[in-house]
Parts: C-alpha cells; sequence; structure tokens
C-alpha cells in the first residue's frame, strides 16, 4: 500500500448533547478535504485531479491532458493503468504460500472449477483492484465484483451504514459505473491480477440482467455470473429472489444471454429458500449461493428516527452465520448442483461449517472490513486443516454434516 506521512492530530471535540450519529458527522467535518491532500500526495496528483479524477488543464499540459480523455474515451486508459498499475501490485512465488502442494480445488459451480473453495463476496471486495495493493489476489480461488447493472447508479442516501452487535447494517445500494464501464475500465486490468471474476449482475427487469450480462460477455478475467435477485421487479415489486417462478424467469433468460456458469444469490428473505434453489436449479443455474444479507433496522432513540438513509437495510458478519449454515445444509439437500456458503465467515473453522454442510465453497464478505486478509488466513487455515487431518482434499468434507446419503454434488 502506498505510503503516506502521518496526518497531523487535529483535535474535533464531540458534542455530547447529540446523537452519535451527528456528533461523528462534526467530528469528521474537515477530514474530506485531507483526505483530498493525501490521496494527491501519493499519486503526484493536484487536488483538483484528486477530487474529480481527471487531468487538471492548468496543470498537465493541454496535449497530455488530451490524450488521457481521449484514452478514458476510448478504452486504452484501462491498459495504460495496467501498465502503471503493476508495480503495486502485489505478487509472489506461489510455491512459497503455505497452502502450495495442498488439495484445495473444487467445483465451484457446474463447469467452473477453481484453485480453492474461498471467494470473496459481492460488494465487499470493490472491483478487486484494491485489495491487489495489499496481497496477491491470485491467491484467492476468485473474488465477485461489486453489484454491477446495465446504468451507472450513485447509490443511497446517507447514513449507509450502522454497526450492530457481532454484524454491521448496510444500505449501500447499486452504486457502480454501468456495465459497460466495468468491462472497459476493468477487463484489462483483470487479466492481469490473474484472478478469476465473477460478475454481480443486478437489475430490475429480466431484461436488464440479460443486458448487463451481454455487455460483460467477453470481458478479460470473467469465467462466471453471480445473479442478485434480491432486487424489487419493477412490475410487481416483488424480489426476484422470493418467488421461484420470477428467479427461474430470470435465471433461464441469462442462461441463454451467456456460455458462462450462472450462479443465483439466494435471499433469506423468501418465505421458502429451497423451493427458490429447486426453482432456479429447474431453469439451468449451474450453482447458488446461501445467502445474500438478511434484513434489519436500527433506530436512532435521540432522534427517533431510523439511522440508515432507507430506514432498513442488510445485515451481514457473524451474527448471521447461524441462518447462513442452516440454509446452506438445507440447500444442499434438496439439490443437486454446487451451494457456495456465505454469511458471517470470519475464519477457517467458520467456513469448515458451511463445508460440512454442504457448501462447495465460501464467500468472506465483511470480514475484509475489519482484516483486508482474511480471505488469506480462512486459505491458509483451510490447507492446516487437510495437512493436519491427513485429507487428500478440502473435497473429502464436503457435505460431510449432511445425513447419510444427502452428500452434496461435490462429493
Amino acid at each position: 500500500m502506498p505510503w503516506r506521512r502521518p496526518r497531523k492530530q487535529v483535535e474535533r471535540p464531540i458534542n455530547v448533547s447529540r446523537s452519535m450519529e451527528e456528533s461523528l458527522a462534526d467530528a469528521a467535518e474537515g477530514e474530506e478535504e485531507e483526505d483530498a491532500v493525501d490521496v494527491a500526495d501519493v499519486d503526484g496528483a493536484s487536488i483538483v485531479e484528486a477530487a474529480t479524477g481527471e487531468p487538471d488543464d492548468d496543470r498537465v499540459p493541454l496535449e497530455l491532458a488530451t490524450k488521457l480523455r481521449a484514452a478514458a474515451q476510448g478504452g486504452s486508459l484501462a491498459a495504460s493503468a495496467v501498465s502503471a498499475s503493476r508495480s503495486r501490485f502485489v505478487r509472489g512465488e506461489p510455491s512459497t504460500y503455505p497452502e502450495s502442494g495442498v488439495d484445495l480445488a473444487v467445483e465451484a459451480a457446474r463447469g467452473l472449477r477453481l484453485r480453492n473453495p474461498v471467494l470473496t463476496a459481492s460488494g465487499t471486495f470493490g472491483q478487486g483492484v484494491e485489495y491487489a495493493e495489499l496481497f496477491d489476489v491470485s491467491r484467492l480461488g476468485a473474488f465477485v465484483n461489486k453489484g454491477t447493472t446495465l446504468h451507472s447508479r450513485p447509490g443511497n442516501p446517507q447514513y449507509r451504514i450502522a454497526e450492530t452487535p457481532s454484524g454491521i447494517l448496510n444500505s449501500i445500494g447499486l452504486e457502480n459505473p454501468g456495465a459497460a464501464a466495468v468491462a472497459r475500465t476493468y477487463g484489462p486490468i483483470w487479466r492481469e491480477l490473474g484472478v478469476p471474476v465473477i460478475v454481480n449482475v443486478a437489475g430490475y427487469s429480466v431484461d436488464d440482467y440479460v443486458r448487463v450480462v451481454t455487455e460483460m460477455n467477453g470481458t478479460p478475467g470473467v469465467v462466471a455470473y453471480e445473479l442478485n435477485v434480491s432486487c424489487p421487479n419493477v412490475e410487481g415489486g416483488m424480489l426476484f429472489g422470493c418467488d421461484p417462478g420470477l428467479a427461474a424467469e430470470v435465471t433461464r433468460a441469462v442462461k441463454a444471454a451467456t456460455d458462462l456458469p450462472v450462479i443465483v444469490k439466494l435471499t433469506p428473505s423468501a418465505t421458502d429458500v429451497v423451493a427458490v434453489a429447486r426453482a432456479v436449479e429447474e431453469a439451468g443455474a449451474d450453482a447458488v449461493t446461501a445467502i445474500n444479507t438478511v434484513l434489519g433496522m436500527r433506530i436512532d432513540t435521540r432522534r427517533r428516527r431510523p439511522i440508515l438513509g432507507t430506514r432498513s437495510g442488510g445485515l451481514s458478519g457473524p451474527a448471521i452465520r447461524p441462518i447462513a449454515v442452516h440454509i446452506t445444509y438445507q440447500v444442499a439437500q434438496a439439490i443437486a448442483i454446487p451451494v457456495i456458503g456465505a454469511g458471517g465467515i470470519t475464519s477457517a473453522e467458520d467456513a469448515l461449517e458451511f463445508l460440512m454442510a454442504g457448501a462447495s465453497a465460501v464467500q468472506v464478505g465483511t470480514a475484509t472490513f475489519a482484516d483486508p486478509l482474511a480471505p488469506i488466513t480462512v486459505i491458509e487455515g483451510l490447507a492446516a486443516y487437510v495437512s493436519s487431518s491427513g485429507l487428500a482434499s478440502i473435497r473429502d468434507i464436503v457435505g460431510a454434516a449432511l445425513p447419510r446419503g444427502e452428500r452434496s454434488a461435490e462429493s
């Protein structure tokens, strides 16, 4: 990670007569400008460039500024970014990693075999580029990018995050630059990172999902699509993932639009999650992810209003792990396609619970906010478990806790 000079400590008193959220906002006043100065120092940019992400014509020669804008519009800026980024991405020698020589390979979805079962969850790992400055992301089984929509979206109003016991509530929203921009900007970089990319797709109609996949098809590094069916259908308002028929419809349409594996991310908000899993399997899904966040809310008792800008949000973190393990256990017995477990995984021990419950792979999400190296810690822990247990492969324990005769597709 780039070195930054220590920031001068500035005392900002907390007004105890106001709510915690309002007090924190007061205390943070001015930090945005300080951050811009820091970013400018790191990148050798002007404040204007740091704030806008575009060349400052007063500082950059006009010819260079024109070339940069032309590159951005023509798509070659991404290639330039790859060249400039190579030096800052962390690389390593695979043979020196603790997981080297241990068979951690899994089939995370039909037709998708990964080097190990540890993925990162959508919305917690950006576009992968940010974490590539901290560790060698090619060690991951794969990473799932931030939810991608057809057109750019600004995300939800503040506040977007609220802490809860053993987890967080988030209402970030589907903030992203749109499918075409994601493909153009990050595709060449993903190719260089050497880690399989699963694109998380979101939309408000069946056509939305299909058009995102069509835009992303052929993007370097992309090996599969994960459908976020926790979006409301604009025609009826119901979440796609709450209705087996709607979930099957969007799955079937996306399968017809791509040759890559299609994974459906199940929502715990469904009345019958198993019924949805069976429906998408029948519609051609190659795997399911269990589960997305659990709907929740916090109230600011001083203001007597919900804390989040959208009132409710998605609960994630260790608080939901027992729910996610239970749903994984149920779904793994009901379908033949692989299940990817997700929800509150912070350690190899947590990941083993999901694998033994029938998951073929797992996603690490919220844990990366507290420890960016959490996915690597899980990988190393799983490798140590396989070695110390005398197993031939991590696949030997997939579905180990399921009733006899109900082992998952991976085992």
